[in-house]
């Protein structure tokens, strides 16, 4: 049977369901008001691909490539709302593409009673956990001679302690304990006393730690008892659903009910220590007041209710995994790309090249850039890590040759491509060069690239600047995708996923998009045509 994460590691291959792909009049252009450039590349983006000119909505924007976050919340999102009201009262519009001169991101919202709740939630349950590892400690100490261990670690003034420390006076007084039971003489005391050792270690560790015992135990005697292997294989099939639900708890909004059920969780899979470890690092979130976002994915969510969670992000109910649920009735959600460049030119040329290069299909090399994180052998690795996202890399340049039959290059070095390795590319995805576009690419016209790295996507008009999608655009790619912040890796389409369905040449680049994007209120951009199909099959090809 295969495992979880061999599923994880497969080429996504598996069409979305069947629905009739976005059509030029299910797309709507919103236009810088005011904005000469602007307006006239939406209409020529009506002219060229057939939709109504009627579908272009003029909005006040502000100059620059960020929008204070007031100025969205109560001039440009309502604007953008009567317009649809006005205009698609029965909700036929799918897309909404943004054009030149509307800003690229949206600045972050000042704390509000929610946040401090928030907060307020997060701070007790830390403590809650912090006073549950020192009565642990305490225990342990009990049950050894505790004069030989150092004091564990009280909190500080501000309700914040030193759990690193905290961690390793458990550690320390835990291997105590354990010394000190295999002194006691009577057989049966000793046995109940390991016994309760094990329950405390795995209420501080959960069912990792217990995992970890008895994987030891099987290492160290592979002739173990039958019972011994059967509740490792157990525990280890409990573990591995937990790690599941997780996942989808990580698609779902921050706030206090998702966490309260994620703390749960994780009180079970990695115990109180687990627990007070994640709590840490929401707090830290909290006080960074993640609320901003890019502006097109804001933009996704204009038809929902106002009141929606800032903090981090909100699912995108467009992602397959959501189909036939009841929450994308619920959650009315629009896709959204950008036609827009460094210049003019460039972005008018996005519209032409998808146009041209549909009528022949897209043809070139596939390049994947690993770093050798990830194997191919590798279980148990957890969703959203760096090793997870290495071995989708491996997964894509695996499909891609298998499936679709394009020459493939993958690098599994640490090192990037560099200058004259990627002749004739059309597709490409790696990482990890940080705002430092790297010049190893002579792109085919109509390449869709995107490189996983932070910020990559912060500007697109700098002439300084070197971010991937900006410099990709200006040296050929036709479509691309990235970050206007810091995001988490998470926050990427898994291009094993992404790629599978744009050479199927089923969908839309914005479809495909939106299919394949884990949130929405978030930092990323697709850059390009909404219609554009580079892989259009064959009999189906406009001429």
């Amino acid at each position: 049977m295969r495992t979880i994460t061999g599923l994880m590691l497969a080429f996504w291959f598996v069409a979305a369901p069947c629905r009739a792909v976005l059509q030029p009049q299910e797309i709507a252009l919103v236009v810088a008001e005011g904005s000469r450039d602007s307006q006239r590349l939406a209409e020529y983006y009506c002219k060229v691909r057939g939709v109504p000119v009627e579908n272009i909505c003029a909005v006040a924007m502000p100059a620059g490539e960020t929008c204070p976050r007031d100025e969205w919340r109560q001039a440009i999102r309502p604007a953008i709302r009567s317009w649809l009201a006005e205009h698609d009262p029965d909700r036929k519009l799918k897309c909404l593409a943004t054009v030149w001169d509307v800003p690229l991101r949206i600045g972050a919202a000042e704390p509000d009673e929610r946040l401090q709740a928030y907060r307020e939630f997060l701070t007790g349950e830390y403590q809650v956990r912090l006073e549950s590892l020192r009565r642990a400690e305490r225990t342990f100490r009990d049950w050894s001679d505790a004069t030989k261990l150092v004091a564990a670690p009280e909190s500080t003034s501000d309700g914040a302690s030193d759990l690193a420390a905290l961690e390793k006076s458990l550690e320390k007084a835990l291997q105590a304990a354990q010394a000190e039971n295999k002194q006691i003489p009577d057989p049966a005391r000793q046995r109940e006393r390991q016994m309760e050792v094990q329950q405390l270690a795995g209420a501080i560790g959960g069912a990792n730690i217990l995992l970890q015992a008895l994987n030891n135990q099987l290492t160290a005697a592979p002739d173990s008892a039958e019972p011994l292997k059967v509740e490792f294989h157990a525990l280890r099939g409990r573990n591995i659903g937990l790690a599941e639900i997780q996942g989808l708890l990580e698609q779902q909004a921050p706030g206090i009910d998702r966490d309260a059920i994620r703390l749960a969780v994780l009180d079970r899979a990695a115990g109180w220590l687990g627990s007070a470890k994640w709590l840490q690092e929401q707090l830290a979130a909290v006080a960074k007041n993640e609320t901003m976002a890019s502006f097109d994915s804001e933009l996704s969510l204009v038809l929902w209710p106002e009141e929606y969670q800032l903090l981090r992000w909100q699912p995108n109910y467009l992602r397959n995994t959501y189909d036939g649920s009841q929450l994308r009735r619920v959650h009315p959600t629009l896709m959204v790309a950008r036609i827009d460049a460094p210049t003019l030119a460039l972005a008018k040329g996005l519209i032409d090249t998808a146009v041209e290069v549909e009528k022949k299909g897209l043809a070139g090399k596939a390049y994947f850039d690993a770093r050798g994180i990830g194997t191919r052998e590798q279980e148990n690795v957890a969703p959203g890590s760096y090793a997870d996202y290495d071995r989708a890399l491996l997964a894509t340049a695996d499909g891609v040759r298998e499936k679709f039959g394009l020459e493939v290059k993958l690098d599994e070095q640490p090192a990037l491509f560099q200058g004259g390795d990627c002749p004739e590319a059309a597709i490409y995805c790696g990482w990890y060069s940080l705002a430092k576009y790297v010049d190893a690419f002579e792109w085919v016209p109509g390449a869709v690239a995107y490189h996983l790295a932070s910020s990559e996507a912060k500007t697109l008009r700098n002439p300084d600047s070197e971010v991937w999608c900006k410099r990709m655009l200006e040296e050929g790619v036709c479509a691309t995708l990235g970050p206007v912040y810091e995001p988490y890796l998470t926050a990427f389409p898994r291009p094993n996923e992404f790629f599978a369905l744009l050479l199927q040449g089923e969908h839309t680049l914005v479809e495909c998009y939106y299919l394949t994007n884990p949130y929405n209120s978030w930092m990323m951009t697709l850059i390009g045509d909404p219609l554009y199909r580079p892989f259009i099959p064959r009999g189906r090809r406009p001429r």
